[in-house]
């Protein structure tokens, strides 16, 4: 189960852009925290909803929070074609392909942000999008309730039960949410982000994809894996 920012896609600095840009230009926040962790949740509902409550008083209403996600979308794609496009994290469209060809393993998707700009990163990136269950923020406020919901879309989808689920991420938010689950947690990440992840108890970060063999070691020991078993 892969998060998208920093875990798939280099996005995270595009998209905390254009999420605090949009909140200027469609509510008139002009001071709003950008450390995502002073948030309930790290996820683009919850950030939203408490900036509105902070700011306002109030939640925003269904015409604000559409009118925003329509405005954060439309700087992501015009902050994308301005950098030449959203780049993958090296080896993640390898890693993405042989998980999918392979008969062990089943591929989701659940992130923080909403389901259109997720799925705008990844198809910028050339990552794939299709026939693969996912949920985002669309879906719930918190992290949690979202990687739960990817997990029953997962089953669902592919007709069976997961008894092990790793996740892929690069927040301490990530590894937080894997462990009140009871999911196994790789991590992607390099530099202060690595040593975040390691702090909070992580035994595998790695800085991309590129070392391919060394990832799959990592997956299988996450969850113990045995030939004929099944992981999301």
């Amino acid at each position: 189960m892969f998060d998208i920012d920093g875990t798939l896609t280099e996005s995270n600095n595009l998209d905390n852009e254009s999420y605090l840009h949009a909140l200027y230009e469609v509510f008139g926040f002009a001071e709003v925290s950008s450390d995502w962790m002073s948030y309930t949740h790290g996820t683009d509902a919850c950030i939203l909803k408490e900036a509105c409550q902070s700011k306002l008083g109030r939640l925003p209403s269904s015409k604000e929070v559409e009118a925003f996600q329509q405005h954060f979308l439309e700087l992501l794609m015009d902050g994308a074609e301005a950098s030449g496009g959203v780049k993958a994290i090296p080896g993640s469209s390898y890693i993405l392909k042989q998980l999918l060809a392979s008969g062990d393993y089943q591929v989701a998707y659940a992130g923080g942000g909403w389901a259109a700009s997720a799925i705008f990163k990844l198809k910028s990136a050339h990552l794939p999008i299709d026939r693969i269950p996912y949920a985002f923020s669309d879906d719930d406020d918190s992290r949690e309730g979202i990687m739960a919901i990817a997990r029953s879309r997962a089953e669902t989808y592919y007709n069976q039960l997961f008894y092990e689920v790793v996740y892929i991420g690069d927040g301490v938010w990530d590894i937080r949410s894997a462990r009140k689950l009871g999911y196994s947690f790789i991590g992607i990440a390099s530099d202060d982000a690595a040593q975040a992840l390691f702090n909070q108890g992580a035994t595998d970060v790695f800085p991309n994809y590129d070392d391919y063999e060394s990832f799959l070691v990592a997956l299988k020991k996450a969850t113990g894996m045995t030939k004929g078993e099944t992981i999301s």
